[in-house]
């Protein structure tokens, strides 16, 4: 008789095989969707031809994400995720700082195309975004929490400031513009400029 030991073990690369089936399966259909969304956009993306593309069935794609806007999710927090670890020794002031980071999303928008970049900051002001996506809850919201808190230690930023407020305060109007069509440079680094003056202490 196997003991439980060996029957463990021996189930283990069982396991390992149907996790890396898993997430081959997601891989092809996270690439699909956004090849799908990048075509059509959002709100006309076909979740049938999604999963045909990846070759499963409709019913997998759900069982991955819970519907289109999650798959939009996933790409934002991968491309948030990218521009921390491209500021990660980010040196100088606020405004440097914060305008090196306006580079980076603008290059963001280059590489994921106009259509799922436009759906992707559309998802902040949409009542279809799934309530579970917090804006307090992604990494670019948190690196500029750590960022301003680390400013306001060395007095140049107002003790009376709250940094996860001001953080969430330069998210939601980056994205405000951006959703709007506001990608010149020059303007954006403005913005940096008016909410940078706006944080300094008097």
């Amino acid at each position: 008789m196997q003991s439980p030991h060996a029957s463990s073990v021996a189930e283990q690369p069982a396991r390992s095989v149907r996790e890396a089936r898993r997430l081959e399966t997601r891989s092809r259909l996270f690439d699909a969707a956004l090849a799908e969304i990048s075509r059509r956009g959002i709100a006309a993306a076909d979740v049938s031809a999604i999963a045909s593309a990846a070759g499963v069935v409709r019913g997998t794609f759900y069982f991955h994400f819970p519907t289109k806007e999650h798959v939009l999710i996933e790409v934002e927090r991968n491309e948030e995720t990218r521009i921390i670890a491209q500021l990660a020794d980010a040196g100088g002031d606020l405004t440097s700082v914060l305008s090196r980071l306006i580079d980076h999303v603008l290059d963001a928008e280059r590489r994921l195309g106009a259509v799922v970049f436009r759906d992707m900051l559309g998802l902040h002001f949409s009542s279809t975004r799934p309530v579970e996506d917090e804006l307090a809850q992604h990494p670019l919201a948190e690196f500029l929490v750590g960022l301003f808190g680390r400013a306001q230690d060395a007095g140049a930023v107002s003790s009376d400031a709250d940094p996860q407020e001001l953080g969430l305060f330069f998210l939601t109007g980056l994205f405000a513009l951006l959703a709007i069509g506001a990608h010149d440079a020059a303007l954006l680094r403005r913005y940096v400029t008016t909410i940078v003056k706006g944080m300094e202490r008097s």
